[in-house]
């Protein structure tokens, strides 16, 4: 079929055209594709970090909590280390020997202490609160109206739980106190050797019923600055052997040797009239010497008054005053 160059012309445009309408649409696709694939990469790319932050987060927080781990389990061990050093040194052999650890602590035949009672040993190592000091008060039937009422408005209510008052006699309990705190020794109502150590006896005796780290004696004419004393105790370990007070004298007193007649012993004392405390660890030490009523009978050896007895008695130990 002929045409002329006009036509010829035409025909030549329309194929351009429609060449190029299928290629820009081609085109278009392909950057459609294109662009597509990149911005999943991106997304591939962003997921896989966050996945690996998630990771090393939680292996950090794992190597931290294992550290932390470690370090509790050490401590733990030296403070099983060091019970079992004191029971070693005091020749302690049982549980009831000894309530460092509490009454669930389990000791087997070697000695070993079993530590299916890590709460015990964490008890050990917390910090002393007011509830670990068993604040004793000596009074007697005279002073209760002069000394023994003013303290039941000055700060015993403030250490209601912790204070325990001995006395000679079954007068009325003060209001708002303890019934079971307040304590009749029966002892002598006089200010003598005998009456004295009697209720020291009673006031050692009650602490080391009652497990709590620290024993604190105090006079009827002693006011005690509660927060004072616990912020005190706590700069201290109940656990080692600890005798903190204030002695009256400026040298050690000195007593008769019964052992080895014409010597004599010299040992300091913590006057009970400006108070004085013993931590758990060495009340332990003292059970033998001083458990019983054992400090009335020592109190009559050497014929001296119930602060003096127990500076005596803790003459025997290696202790820090």
């Amino acid at each position: 079929m002929n045409c002329n160059v006009s036509e010829c012309r035409k025909t030549q445009v329309n194929i351009c055209g429609q060449v190029m309408r299928i290629s820009l649409r081609r085109i278009c696709k392909l950057f459609l594709v294109i662009v597509t694939f990149i911005l999943a990469l991106v997304l591939i790319s962003v997921t896989n970090t966050e996945r690996i932050q998630t990771k090393q987060i939680v292996f950090t927080k794992f190597v931290k909590r294992s550290y932390r781990r470690q370090l509790s389990l050490q401590k733990e061990q030296q403070v099983v280390d060091h019970i079992k050093f004191q029971r070693k040194t005091n020749g302690v052999n049982s549980v009831a020997d000894d309530e460092n650890l509490g009454k669930d602590e389990i000791v087997n035949k070697n000695g070993k202490i079993k530590q299916n009672r890590i709460q015990n040993v964490k008890n050990v190592m917390r910090k002393t609160v007011q509830s670990d000091i068993f604040i004793s008060v000596k009074t007697t039937k005279s002073n209760r109206n002069s000394r023994l009422d003013l303290l039941m408005e000055t700060w015993i209510p403030l250490a209601k739980d912790e204070t325990y008052i001995f006395t000679d006699n079954d007068s009325p309990i003060p209001e708002n106190f303890h019934a079971d705190h307040f304590i009749n020794t029966f002892c002598a109502d006089s200010h003598y050797r005998q009456g004295l150590c009697c209720k020291m006896a009673r006031e050692y005796d009650i602490f080391m019923e009652s497990k709590k780290r620290w024993f604190c004696h105090v006079d009827d004419d002693n006011y005690v600055n509660v927060p004072a004393l616990v912020g005190f105790l706590q700069q201290y370990n109940h656990s080692d052997n600890w005798y903190l007070g204030r002695p009256s004298i400026s040298h050690p007193m000195e007593v008769l040797d019964r052992a080895n007649p014409g010597q004599k012993l010299a040992f300091w004392f913590a006057t009970g009239g400006a108070g004085f405390c013993i931590s758990r660890g060495l009340a332990d030490k003292m059970v033998p010497h001083a458990g019983g009523g054992r400090i009335q009978t020592t109190g009559d050896a050497i014929r001296l008054p119930d602060d003096c007895t127990v500076g005596y008695i803790i003459r025997e130990f290696d202790t820090r005053i």
